[in-house]
């Protein structure tokens, strides 16, 4: 395959109205109902679940593997307990939500590999303006599910900052309990209560504008980047890996998306979005097996919805939050002679140093 998305007939199995989403696919209009959803997305197939056979003495195994109906590919290899989750209940489940809130329609959806995960993601609450100045998220549900056994099912708030298509993902909560099920024979009766979650997930919208809101408000100290960047990515004096991140991550929040939004420059919100821009569209990704034959553009999308970097943001939110708790004062130096003087190589001492020095 060109990627790691499922290609069936030469087509790939992913369609969205945001290719900036994931840099592939096609736009279509946009989707009414679950079935329409799944034969546009090419995932309008079954799996099933037996167990294996010994090569050696050709006896059953206590294991079972997870098949594709159409085409017998094999996704998995699972457990006595797991129970297989059909895609068309994931669709089922966006189905409800569609129902529940007027406004919302379908956006994307695929797999990946053979099909070993899939997803849905739909619009909903339409969007939000963070700074009251145009600076504006829009807000989706991010169904996911695996065939393999390597992943629960989750449903994500995923925000995406219109300016620049930086995303954030936080796990819904409802009384306290996240939004994740297990492939256990109980599983499917657990999601099926979770379509009472419409409301939940306005919440939790709510939840995270208010957030970003609250970081716009602080104007970050030279100490507490500091410490944001040494909890996101380590200590400066003993790597260079991790001093190389924080560099590029100061770069862009020196840049503030070009000074697009001057009201932004120097706040929490505004570290935020740097890391969030760093992880999305900066930071490097590793090719491995299931990821041959895709570009460094393809992985690093993968990678910003579900994998480490979407965990990054989710916890880097989280840090920020904590670390600039006692930042009010407005910055009144530059983080432009920092930068210089660390990526240039004009002086020999670290990152940590050079903020430091100019405190």
């Amino acid at each position: 395959m060109a990627h790691n998305l499922a290609n069936i007939n030469g087509k790939v199995a992913f369609f969205g109205t945001q290719p900036a989403w994931h840099n592939l696919g096609q736009i279509v209009d946009k989707a009414q109902n679950w079935q329409e959803a799944m034969s546009l997305a090419q995932l309008d197939w079954t799996v099933s679940k037996h167990q294996l056979i010994s090569p050696i003495n050709g006896e059953l195994v206590p294991a079972w593997g997870i098949f594709r109906d159409d085409n017998q590919a094999m996704l998995g290899t699972v457990g006595n307990v797991y129970t297989e989750m059909q895609n068309k209940f994931a669709f089922d489940f966006i189905d409800t939500i569609l129902e529940a809130e007027g406004s919302a329609h379908y956006v994307s959806a695929g797999a990946l590999g053979q099909g070993e995960q899939i997803w849905c993601l739909a619009s909903i609450n339409g969007q939000t303006d963070i700074t009251g100045t145009g600076d504006y998220h829009n807000h989706y549900l991010l169904f996911t599910t695996s065939h393999d056994g390597s992943k629960s099912t989750v449903c994500k708030l995923t925000t995406v900052r219109v300016v620049c298509n930086n995303t954030l993902n936080q796990a819904l909560r409802m009384s306290g309990e996240l939004t994740k099920v297990k492939h256990t024979k109980t599983g499917q009766d657990k999601l099926t209560a979770a379509k009472n979650l419409v409301s939940g997930a306005i919440m939790g919208i709510d939840a995270i504008t208010e957030k970003l809101r609250e970081l716009n408000k602080r104007m970050v100290s030279k100490g507490s980047i500091t410490t944001v960047m040494k909890r996101l990515f380590g200590d400066f004096e003993e790597s260079k890996r991790s001093e190389n991140k924080a560099v590029e991550v100061l770069r862009l929040f020196e840049s503030n998306d070009n000074d697009m939004f001057p009201e932004n420059r120097g706040t929490a919100y505004n570290l935020l979005n740097a890391i969030t821009e760093y992880t999305d569209h900066f930071s490097g990704v590793r090719q491995t097996e299931s990821r041959q034959g895709m570009t460094e553009l393809q992985m690093r999308s993968e990678n910003a919805m579900f994998g480490n970097g979407s965990d990054l943001k989710e916890k880097a939110l989280e840090i920020i939050m904590e670390s600039t708790a006692n930042d009010n004062r407005k910055m009144e130096r530059s983080y432009q002679t920092i930068i210089n003087r660390t990526s240039e190589g004009k002086e020999s001492k670290s990152l940590l140093d050079s903020i430091l020095d100019n405190q």
